[in-house]
């Protein structure tokens, strides 16, 4: 990270009045905070260690994700000499409950929808969002997105991508597209956790982008019906990019920075539209208990924050940065890839986040009920 020389200063002095007593650690550790830098810059090893957790562990959805969370965090573990350990494994709402429920807590973050943040928040499962540590500042639309339990820290879309090899290189113009196995004959792929299936199969059915919430979940499932003899389902973003680049589906509803992956690993031959694709914000919580502790977890969040960090990520695995500072630094390519930029917003519908908290347990057992059946 780049670091401010005024506030850089402010953490020297900090350091200097913490090693001769004058202030306590976390008093010394939230000015390291404010300024960006890492405490074990600024003083000896030997007076953190005591406190310094033996590794962080951070949950995602493996493949890409848990390689590009692992190049980003390269100067955090230089700077704090922790390491940071990614879980690929799937941060699912289930066993983050289950984790915590059993006072087995093996995972200091994870990667979640913000609706996670507020299910999961009401349900005391989480540890609230230190702001003191985490800047409001850098999250565009704070009051909106950053959480009492979860903090949104990128934005993606559920999007239609498709194999121009098998649609003759004519892209599908929507979901009504996706459910038309007569104009594109194959197999689809859907996530197997309902996020934005609901909403493809209104379009599908005719519900304009505008009148989506409150979903109407009997017609979704009846119109998924209509298509479930030709659709095969992911639990994880690594799995959706496999099932694609395998040939075994010939489009998928997938999270459209696996799709920029698979767009520049394909050399086009796979690619995605942004037309009625569902978009946004994902986060980072912390787990009740976590290992780390929730100070360390918070440090970790924070550092995830930095404009170059975020850009780093979008590079690397096309999460749109949110932090409004990093947007200012695209360049025209990963612009491209930005959801949340105009020109790409205005062809999606954004998620009802508060919908989800309310109602995902019952959407998510009457669609695994349907594609189970």
């Amino acid at each position: 990270m780049k670091l401010d020389d005024g506030l850089s200063d402010s953490a020297k002095r900090a350091a200097d009045a913490f090693m001769k007593g004058r202030i306590d650690r976390r008093r010394f550790l939230r000015i390291c905070a404010a300024a960006g830098v890492a405490p074990a810059i600024l003083a000896p090893q030997q007076l953190l260690a005591d406190d310094l957790p033996s590794k962080i562990v951070h949950a995602n959805w493996g493949g890409d994700a848990a390689r590009c969370y692992g190049a980003v965090g390269t100067d955090f573990q230089a700077q704090s000499k922790i390491p940071l350990a990614i879980d690929g494994s799937g941060p699912t709402m289930g066993r983050i409950k289950q984790m915590v429920e059993t006072k087995n807590v093996v995972w200091d973050v994870f990667d979640n929808d913000l609706f996670y943040g507020l299910e999961l928040g009401r349900q005391g499962l989480l540890e609230p969002i230190d702001y003191s540590i985490v800047q409001k500042s850098k999250i565009a639309n704070a009051d909106k997105y950053a959480l009492q339990y979860a903090v949104a820290g990128y934005w993606y879309s559920n999007a239609i991508a498709y194999d121009t090899t098998k649609t003759g290189g004519q892209a599908p113009n929507g979901w009504a597209d996706f459910w038309d196995v007569k104009k594109y004959p194959g197999k689809r792929a859907t996530y197997k956790y309902c996020v934005g299936v609901l909403e493809s199969a209104l379009m599908a059915d005719g519900v304009a982008m505008e009148s989506l919430y409150p979903l109407d979940i009997d017609r979704a499932l009846k119109k998924i019906k209509e298509l479930k003899d030709h659709l095969v389902f992911w639990s994880g973003g690594a799995e959706s990019q496999q099932m694609l680049v395998q040939g075994d589906v010939v489009m998928a509803q997938v999270w459209h920075n696996r799709a920029t992956v698979l767009e520049r690993q394909t050399s086009g031959r796979i690619t995605w539209t942004w037309n009625q694709a569902t978009i946004g914000p994902g986060g980072w919580a912390i787990p009740k208990g976590n290992p780390a502790g929730a100070e360390w977890a918070n440090r970790w969040i924070a550092y995830m924050q930095d404009p170059k960090e975020q850009l780093g990520v979008l590079d690397c695995m096309g999460f749109a940065p949110a932090n409004g500072a990093a947007w200012d630094l695209e360049t025209e390519a990963q612009r491209r890839l930005d959801p949340t930029r105009p020109e790409n917003a205005k062809l999606q519908v954004p998620i009802d986040e508060a919908f989800y908290a309310d109602h995902y347990d019952e959407m998510l057992n009457r669609f695994t009920d349907l594609i189970s059946s």
